[in-house]
């Protein structure tokens, strides 16, 4: 037997696999997470493809300082403004990481800066001619630094993509930030929110995996009453969580935060395998190297089967087209892999090395008396079913940025409050393209005016800016009747305004919309409308240029959510194929293969009513849960159907159904009772989607275990077991 070496030396075993996983475990830390929603978007997306080709020409992605004063526009809060902005970006080139800062000092600055003959690039030491200053910056874009009492401001610092934001906020947002005086300051913005959301995770995550331990040895101690095999159980947790983050740590990829979901999971299957072979074990214990093979070649198969049907319903998310979603899929794979591995190689030795004296034989006898009630579990199934069915139209699809970070977290509270302020915070970008100096066209202009005019009055919680507002403000309110006109206006103005809105050459320019944190359907409806009247005034400025649908936060999270649903149901359909095909080859029977695949046909058909039941939407994190319950939830029909076709060999049909019930059922719902647990400590992230993820993980695979316990001992006790017989006798004739 292929084990017998390693069983002659378990010590040996556990220190080689232990140095092993060490060395991998090390590469731990350099898992990368990310929260940038973005990084959802498969290649080819229209939004995200324009957001890429305008980042040719333009910064556009940036993180935000909040600022609070009794008057942000007085003299003294604009020069602590204004050298907040020189420490912030003290040199033209990038070699900062800061490509430009916008803010009102900046621009009264800059103003200053045009004026002729008495201009000076400063900010004036006059309140007067500060105030004078102001009447020169577009209302439309002066309040979108400052609000109309003057009170809050912001500090916009625009970065490359590949910027590093971690040390750019560590080595100078945070510093600044913290050393003002006459202004209250706050970082906040996107690039801060993805970045402090990684640190949110990272220092509460060792915490909570301690506790999910502790409360997972505490509820196999219960169960057991002796630390030795409560320790034993623990082990291949303990290494195959290990050994995964390691390995995904030498991966170059970056995962979604929902990928600590991999803790609770890990822990589940590895108790439950190591469960099932350490209650075997304990139910023979003839001898313990005996005890061991015999434990390994009946239970060792099941677990064997168990782990393959659960990495089959894991592969299915690698089709995604959802980049983070396909590495989640990806390090699920790897962390079922290494639970399998761990267990088969740990618990043999653990048990013949550090034997329990303690014997503690768990079986629930009251449990076959569900083979009486075969009917009433059919009928309450089916009632289940049909409510669950009838929900659907009610489960809220719904993924936005603002959900995905902790709602707690300074920065994002600091968010809530400029979004509430300013009516803003889901940026966003439109792109017009003309010929060379084609900007310059009035006729062109006339009609850009028009068409913000028209989005800024008709489309709710929307307020747009553009070179437009700037050119009008610098020529008393009108447009220019020539390019010539135009030309000088625009070659007058504050370099700000050309950085921001202009290419070189006159041939593009930017125009900036922006919509306050709403629910998706408002947003929705927003870019909807936004994106209607830009494809009307497209066709008004033929031959002079083209307007580019919106792009930016708001369009990203619209178009998202348009994938999320079919992506849900794509998981489920491959997922379950895979599943099924897999138990036909592992089993080698249609009857066995379609009844242990009802369970989970039936917890599909019930996710909608937790949805709904919950309140939880189905967003980037719960679209994997369908996928996570087949791959985890099949687990629990395997071992009970492997467990019957082993007894049936010796004993009756019904008797079979009776001791399965019996002898597996405790050591399934030790394991969903020790996931529970140890699912628990997650709420303490205060990270509001891995919490609904986790809440609607822990109910899915509760309900799993009931809807196999359930359906399996309905279907196999039907006509007294006279229904595995046959077909137990079917199987025999064949071979």
């Amino acid at each position: 037997m292929q084990y017998d070496i390693i069983l002659k030396k378990p010590k040996l075993t556990i220190l080689i696999f232990t140095i092993i996983t060490f060395f991998i475990a090390l590469q731990a830390v350099n898992v990368t997470i990310t929260s940038d929603i973005e990084v959802y978007m498969p290649a080819g997306q229209p939004s995200v493809d324009l957001l890429n080709k305008i980042r040719q020409d333009w910064p556009v992605d940036s993180l935000m300082i909040y600022l609070e004063a009794n008057n942000i526009t007085s003299v003294e809060s604009l020069k602590e403004i204004d050298s907040m902005e020189t420490a912030l970006n003290p040199t033209n080139d990038e070699s900062d990481q800061v490509v430009y800062t916008a803010s009102i000092a900046s621009l009264v600055k800059d103003t200053n800066a045009n004026i002729p003959v008495i201009g000076k690039d400063e900010i004036p030491d006059r309140q007067k001619y500060v105030n004078f200053l102001l009447r020169f910056i577009p209302d439309e874009i002066k309040y979108k630094l400052i609000t109309k009492d003057y009170r809050n401001g912001v500090i916009i610092v625009t970065t490359n993509k590949d910027a590093d934001v971690d040390a750019l906020l560590n080595q100078k947002v945070y510093p600044i930030v913290e050393s003002t005086n006459n202004v209250k300051a706050f970082p906040t913005g996107m690039l801060t929110l993805y970045s402090e959301t990684i640190k949110w995770i990272m220092d509460r995550v060792y915490v909570v995996s301690a506790l999910s331990l502790l409360l997972i040895l505490f509820i196999l101690y219960l169960f057991h009453k002796d630390m030795k095999t409560v320790l034993i159980a623990i082990a291949p947790v303990l290494y195959s969580v290990a050994l995964t983050f390691g390995t995904m740590g030498m991966m170059p990829v970056e995962f979604a935060p929902t990928v600590i979901a991999v803790l609770p999971l890990l822990g589940a299957l590895g108790v439950a395998y190591s469960l099932h072979m350490i209650n075997y074990f304990m139910e023979i214990r003839d001898g313990k190297e005996e005890a061991v093979k015999r434990m390994i070649a009946k239970t060792g198969r099941a677990v064997f089967l168990s782990a393959i049907t659960t990495i089959v319903g894991f592969a299915s998310l690698l089709t995604s087209i959802m980049p983070p979603i396909q590495n989640m899929g990806l390090a699920f794979v790897i962390g079922v892999s290494y639970c399998f591995i761990s267990t088969m190689i740990l618990i043999p030795c653990l048990l013949i090395a550090f034997t329990p004296r303690k014997r503690v034989e768990l079986k629930w006898d009251s449990l076959a008396n569900l083979t009486r009630y075969r009917k009433q579990i059919l009928g309450l199934l089916a009632i289940i079913t049909i409510v669950s069915i009838i929900s659907i139209p009610e489960v809220s699809t719904r993924s936005s940025v603002w959900e995905m970070m902790p709602q707690k977290m300074q920065s994002m509270v600091v968010m809530k409050e400029y979004s509430k302020n300013f009516n803003a915070g889901q940026s966003g970008v439109i792109l017009v393209e003309s010929t060379p100096e084609g900007i310059l066209e009035p006729k062109l202009l006339e009609k850009l005016d028009e068409m913000e005019k028209m989005i800024n009055t008709g489309v709710e919680n929307v307020s747009m800016y553009s070179i437009v507002d700037v050119i009008k403000k610098m020529n008393f309110g009108r447009l220019p009747k020539t390019r010539e006109e135009t030309r000088r206006i625009v070659e007058n103005l504050p370099d700000k305004y050309k950085v921001m809105m202009l290419d070189e050459n006159y041939s593009k320019t930017l125009i900036y919309v922006e919509m306050p944190i709403t629910p998706l359907k408002e947003t929705r409806r927003s870019v909807i409308s936004i994106d209607q009247i830009i494809a009307q005034y497209n066709k008004e400025i033929n031959g002079y240029g083209k307007i580019s649908q919106l792009t930016g936060l708001a369009a990203i999270t619209v178009e998202l959510n348009q994938l999320l649903m079919s992506q849900q149901f794509r998981f489920m359909f491959i997922s379950l194929i895979l599943v099924y095909v897999c138990l036909l080859l592992v089993f080698r029977s249609f009857k066995y293969a379609s009844f242990s695949i009802v369970p989970i046909i039936l917890l599909l058909i019930w996710q909608p009513s937790m949805l709904v039941l919950l309140h939880i939407p189905l967003n980037v994190a719960t679209i994997t849960v369908s996928s996570i319950a087949i791959g985890v939830g099949i687990d629990f029909a395997v071992h009970i159907t492997e467990r019957v076709r082993e007894e049936i060999t010796r004993r009756s049909g019904l008797q079979a159904i009776k001791v399965t019930l019996s002898r597996k059922s405790p050591s399934l719902a030790e394991a969903t009772i020790a996931l529970i647990g140890g699912g628990i400590p997650i709420f303490l992230m205060e990270y509001e989607m891995i919490s609904q993820f986790i809440t609607l993980v822990l109910f899915m695979l509760v309900f799993a275990c009931i809807s196999a316990i359930l359906s399996l001992a309905a279907i196999y006790a039907w006509k007294n077991g006279k229904l595995l017989e046959k077909m137990e006798m079917n199987l025999s004739s064949q071979k």
